[in-house]
C-alpha cells in the first residue's frame, strides 16, 4: 500500500467522517427507520479496519465475563484496540477449570435493545432495536421476536439491509443476544401506518405524529413511502400554487389530504372510495399524479396497476388513512380489476389461511384511491369479458380529466404550453414532497370543532344535498375531497384561496354526472345491453310474428311486429336473461318499465301472451327508444 493510501490517509478518512459524514460520495441515502442524532464518538476507521491509529490508546472498559456486552466505541483490550460492537467475553473453558483463557468474540456492530413493544392486544412481541450503521449513525428498528423462529435468517436479513454488520460465524450469538433482552421501557408496536387508538397519534415508518409511546413495527423495513425532500414552502410555492384555477389538479391533490379524513369525518374503520381520471394520453395526467403524490411521498409513491391482487392489497395495507395512487389502468388484466377495486374500496383484503391452516386475520386499510387511464373501468372490464358492476363504478369514480382548455389544466400560470406546465409541475413534485401530508396531520390532531358536522354541513350545500342513491355516494367523496382541501387551506398547508378546493370538487362532480348521464348506472347498463343483443341478432333470431311461412330460427330468441312508428322486438324469458348482460330477468324487467320500453303487457305483468306461429306464448314486447332519447 502507498503512503497515500496507508495508515496517515485513513485517520484522515476518520477525521472527515467525523466532521461531516456526507464528505464521502457515493454513499446512497437510507431510510426506512428512525435516524437519530450521532451520540458519543463515531467509530475508529482505522481501528475497524484492523489498524491502530499511530500511538492512540483508548480507553479499556471493565469487562464482565461471562456475558454479552455492547461498546460503542473504539476500547483497548489486553493491550490491543478493539472496534465497537457487540462482544460475547467468555471463557474458553469452564471457571472450574485452573487456567481459563478469556475469549472475545466481536458479533455484530454497536446494538442496543432499548424497548419492549406490543401491540394494544398484548401480541406481535418486539424489540425496539437501535444500532450505528457504517457512517457511524445511530438508528432504530422495530424488529418483531417472530423473525427469529428457525435459525434467525430474516432477521439477520433485515439488519444487514439497515448497515448492521454481523459476523457469521457467530450469527448463532446475536440471536442468543436478542432473546435474552428485557428492557424496561415499553412501546405499543403498531401494524400499520395511519391513526391510532382513538385518533391522538398518526404513526408513519419513520415516524410518529401526536401523543403517546407507539412506533411503527413491521417484519420488513426496507421501503419507506413517506420519505421526504426539499421543503414544505417549495412544495407551497411550486407544486400546490400552481394548481389554482386548474380544478382537476385541485381535485386530485384534495384528495390526498382526504384519507386521514375517513376515520375523523366519515366515521369509517374499514374502506375507502376513489377517483379514476381518465382521458387522452399525454394530456397531464401523470404530472398531476406526480403533484398529489408529493403530498405524502417521493415521485415512486405513485405506483401503476401493473401487479397482481395480492401485491395491491398489500400496497392499499401500507398505505392506511393516506392515498394510494395508482397509474394507467389499462395495465391491468381486465378480467381481476373488477375484484380488485371492490377489495381495495372496501378495505378488506382476501381470508388466507396460516401454514398449520388456520384462518389468518385479513389485511385491513381505510383510504382513498386516485387513478388514471386513458379508458374507463367499465370499457378496461369489458375488454376482458366482464361486465362492471354499478357497485364496481361506484367504488371508483369515472372522471373525464383532459377536456379541459390545455389537456388536464385551464391555467397554465405563464407557461406557454399545457406540455411545459405539466413538465414544471412534475419537476418540482420531485424536488419538493413529503412535508404536506404529515404537517396537514398535526393541525389535525389538535383540531377542536366537530369534524362529522362540518362534513354534514359540507354535504348540504345545494350541488350535493340532491343527489340519492349511486350519485349520493359519489357526492360524498367529493364532498370529503372538498372539505379536507378547505381545512389544508385554513391550516396554511395549502396556499390557495378560500373556497378554491369546494369549487373544484363542485366541478368534478358536475363533470362526473355529467359524463354519467342521469340514468341509474345499472339501468343504463341493461337498456344499452338490450339494444346491443337486439342489434347483433335481430335478423337471424328474430322471425315476423304474421309471417306464418317464415323459415325456422335456431337458438330462436322471439319475434318481431312494425307498428305505425317502428319496430316492436318481442323476447322470450331465455332471451331476455341473454340480453341484460347477466341481470335477473325481474332486474331487466324493472329498467325496461323504467326506461318506458315496455309497450305491451297483460293485466299485474311485464309481459304479455303473444299468438304466434307456434301457439301462444309469453313475450316482453320492447319498444326501444331511439338512440338520441335519453
Amino acid at each position: 500500500m502507498s503512503e497515500d493510501r496507508g495508515i496517515a490517509w485513513l485517520d484522515r478518512r476518520a477525521d472527515a467522517l467525523r466532521d461531516d459524514p456526507s464528505s464521502i460520495s457515493g454513499l446512497p441515502g437510507l431510510h426506512g427507520v428512525r435516524a437519530h442524532e450521532n451520540e458519543g464518538s463515531r467509530p475508529n476507521l482505522a481501528a475497524e479496519n484492523g489498524v491502530t491509529a499511530g500511538n492512540a490508546r483508548f480507553e479499556e472498559p471493565e469487562i464482565r465475563r461471562p456475558g454479552f456486552q455492547t461498546h460503542d466505541q473504539t476500547f483497548e483490550l489486553n493491550g490491543e484496540a478493539r472496534r465497537p460492537g457487540l462482544y460475547w467475553h467468555g471463557w474458553t473453558s469452564p471457571k472450574g477449570d485452573a487456567n481459563p483463557e478469556p475469549v472475545d468474540d466481536w458479533i455484530a456492530s454497536p446494538i442496543h435493545a432499548t424497548a419492549q413493544t406490543a401491540d394494544s392486544e398484548g401480541n406481535g412481541w418486539g424489540l425496539l432495536l437501535r444500532f450505528m450503521d457504517p457512517l457511524g449513525k445511530w438508528r432504530e428498528w422495530a424488529a418483531p421476536l417472530e423473525l427469529l423462529a428457525g435459525s434467525g435468517e430474516e432477521l439477520r436479513r433485515e439488519l444487514l439491509h439497515l448497515g448492521v454488520r454481523i459476523d457469521p460465524r457467530k450469527r448463532n450469538l446475536l440471536s442468543q443476544w436478542i432473546m435474552g433482552q428485557y428492557p424496561g421501557e415499553q412501546v405499543i408496536a403498531a401494524t400499520h401506518t395511519g391513526w391510532h387508538g382513538n385518533a391522538t397519534a398518526f404513526v408513519l415508518p419513520s415516524r410518529t405524529i401526536g401523543l403517546g409511546k407507539v412506533r411503527f413495527q413491521a417484519s420488513h423495513a426496507r421501503t419507506d413511502d413517506y420519505r421526504t425532500g426539499g421543503s414544505l414552502d417549495g412544495w407551497r410555492d411550486e407544486v400546490a400554487a400552481p394548481c389554482i384555477g386548474n380544478p382537476v389538479a385541485a381535485l386530485a391533490v384534495c384528495m390526498a389530504f382526504a384519507g386521514p379524513l375517513l376515520k375523523l369525518a366519515a366515521l369509517q374503520e374499514t374502506g375507502g372510495a376513489g377517483i379514476h381520471l381518465r382521458g387522452d394520453s399525454s394530456q397531464g395526467k401523470t404530472s398531476v399524479l406526480q403533484a398529489v403524490g408529493s403530498v405524502w411521498g417521493p415521485p415512486e409513491f405513485v405506483r401503476t396497476w401493473r401487479a397482481t391482487a395480492n401485491g395491491l392489497e398489500g400496497r392499499a395495507a401500507a398505505l392506511n388513512d393516506t392515498l394510494m395512487i395508482l397509474d394507467e389502468i389499462s395495465e391491468c388484466d381486465p378480467r381481476e380489476i373488477g375484484a380488485v377495486v371492490y377489495s381495495i374500496a372496501n378495505g378488506l383484503g382476501k381470508q388466507r389461511s396460516s401454514r398449520t391452516g388456520a384462518a389468518r386475520a385479513p389485511a385491513r386499510w381505510r383510504l382513498m384511491a386516485l387513478s388514471s387511464g386513458e379508458r374507463s373501468l367499465a370499457a378496461h372490464m369489458a375488454e376482458g369479458g366482464k361486465r362492471a358492476k354499478a357497485g364496481q363504478e361506484a367504488r371508483l369514480l369515472d372522471l373525464p380529466a383532459t377536456d379541459r382548455a390545455h389537456g388536464a389544466f385551464d391555467t397554465l400560470h405563464q407557461h406557454p404550453d399545457g406540455r411545459s406546465f405539466a413538465d414544471a409541475l412534475k419537476q418540482a413534485s420531485a424536488r419538493h414532497y413529503g412535508h404536506a401530508g404529515p404537517a396537514f396531520v398535526e393541525r389535525l390532531i389538535v383540531e377542536t370543532r366537530d369534524l362529522p358536522a362540518l362534513r354534514a354541513q359540507t354535504l348540504d350545500i345545494p350541488e350535493f344535498a340532491g343527489a340519492s342513491g349511486l350519485e349520493g355516494r359519489a357526492a360524498a367523496v367529493f364532498a370529503l375531497a372538498g372539505m379536507a382541501g378547505e381545512l389544508a387551506t385554513d391550516y396554511g398547508v395549502l396556499p390557495w384561496p378560500e373556497g378554491e378546493a369546494m369549487g373544484a370538487a363542485l366541478e368534478g362532480f358536475r363533470c362526473w354526472r355529467d359524463a354519467r348521464g342521469g340514468a341509474h348506472t345499472e339501468t343504463r347498463q341493461i337498456l344499452e345491453a338490450v339494444r346491443s343483443y337486439i342489434e347483433r341478432h335481430g335478423d337471424a333470431r328474430f322471425s315476423n310474428i304474421r309471417d306464418k311461412s317464415s323459415p325456422p330460427v335456431r337458438d330462436r330468441a322471439g319475434y318481431w311486429e312494425d307498428t305505425e312508428n317502428r319496430r316492436v322486438w318481442m323476447l322470450n324469458s331465455a332471451a331476455l336473461r341473454e340480453a341484460g348482460g347477466g341481470f335477473d330477468v325481474t332486474r331487466i324487467a324493472d329498467a325496461l318499465e323504467e326506461a318506458g320500453w315496455l309497450s305491451e303487457r297483460d293485466h299485474n305483468k311485464r309481459s304479455r301472451v303473444k299468438r304466434t306461429p307456434a301457439g301462444p306464448r309469453r313475450l316482453y314486447c320492447i319498444y326501444p327508444a331511439l338512440e338520441s332519447q335519453p
